[in-house]
């Protein structure tokens, strides 16, 4: 195995061990759903939604989260497996260690277990300053069969582990240029500290596809960097933005053909119908769905259907038939 695939192992090890959550909350308490009267059958709501030119029966996506490990390939089947029987879409864990050491491969092709759902390959923006190229995206795309691609921009995270990679100049125009000939729907991400307005204004002129907010209240991964490897900085600065705060700035900055996906410490089905309220148009999950799929795939279901249910009673609540009928039904909370 490799070094970069041992050092997967060890987060996975972690994120499952340990206490890697923000102390901060992801900031929906203080938003509360607009109740109205149903005026249809509770059987008849509707669920699904389009991400990324596919339809999912539910607006959930599996985020990124491990690939190259030894414990990878297990996991991300029964992911794959999970995503498949449910409708919903998955993002592989990045592809760096997969470009570098094409032996791991094995454990990022997931289409053999999940041939129909909507699967995005994963790659940090900052590899454009090691290497990266449009030529390399595209082989991380369709050697997986992936759909769209995901990069994460993640300079917090770089900073507080050992060795990370903190060259970040000129990588907006390198995005920009990326997407204008990419021939793939680009995703842009946070990793867990959110995006600020500043940063949302640059990422307005790019045209990206789809951007995952990634805000504070979910994995801190200075914690995780800590717990693994003794990381050259503590993360306990209180430095980020909340997932419902980012997720407000982005539906004001970015346009509105740009899909928002709501992720960073969504636990809950009214987290998820909170942020489809605020303008998300699906939520994304990545520790919860961690450990239910180190167990099993029909963990990862029954999860799920929970949230689903979840969902579907505060759809219900606010007389919301669809997923579009859910738009605006949300205010903040009134000071107690």
């Amino acid at each position: 195995m490799t070094h970069m695939g041992a050092g997967k192992d060890r987060h996975v090890a972690t994120c499952l061990n340990s206490h890697v959550e923000f102390q901060v909350t992801n900031g929906f308490e203080r938003y509360e759903l607009i109740g109205d009267l149903p005026d249809f059958d509770f059987a008849s709501m509707d669920l699904s939604t389009m991400l990324l030119g596919r339809r999912l029966a539910l607006p959930l996506m599996i985020s990124s989260l491990t690939g190259g490990g030894k414990t990878s390939e297990t996991i991300n089947r029964n992911l794959a497996e999970a995503a498949q029987r449910l409708g919903i879409a998955m993002t592989v864990g990045s592809q760096r260690v997969m470009l570098e050491h094409p032996e791991t491969r094995a454990s990022f092709e997931v289409r053999r277990w999940a041939p129909d759902i909507l699967l995005l390959a994963d790659l940090g923006l900052v590899h454009f300053n090691l290497g990266l190229n449009a030529e390399k995206c595209r082989e991380a795309v369709e050697s997986i069969g992936a759909d769209a691609l995901a990069l994460y921009v993640n300079p917090m995270h770089e900073a507080v582990q050992r060795n990370g990679m903190l060259d970040f100049t000129g990588l907006l125009d390198k995005l920009r240029t990326l997407c204008e000939n990419f021939p793939y729907p680009i995703m842009v991400k946070e990793v867990g500290y959110g995006f600020s307005a500043a940063t949302l204004r640059k990422l307005a002129s790019c045209p990206i596809a789809a951007l995952d907010i990634g805000g504070m209240g979910g994995t801190d991964w200075g914690r995780v960097e800590n717990e693994s490897s003794r990381a050259r900085l503590s993360s306990a600065l209180g430095l980020g933005v909340r997932t419902a705060e980012s997720l407000a700035l982005a539906v004001n900055i970015l346009p509105s053909e740009v899909a928002l996906l709501v992720s960073g410490g969504v636990r809950t089905g009214a987290d998820i119908a909170k942020g489809l309220a605020m303008g998300a148009t699906a939520a994304g999950m990545g520790l919860p769905f961690l450990k239910w799929g180190s167990e099993s795939a029909d963990r990862v279901v029954t999860e799920v259907r929970q949230l689903a249910e979840e969902l579907r009673l505060c759809m219900w609540y606010t007389g919301s038939r669809t997923l579009d009928d859910l738009k605006t039904k949300v205010k903040p909370s009134s000071p107690s």
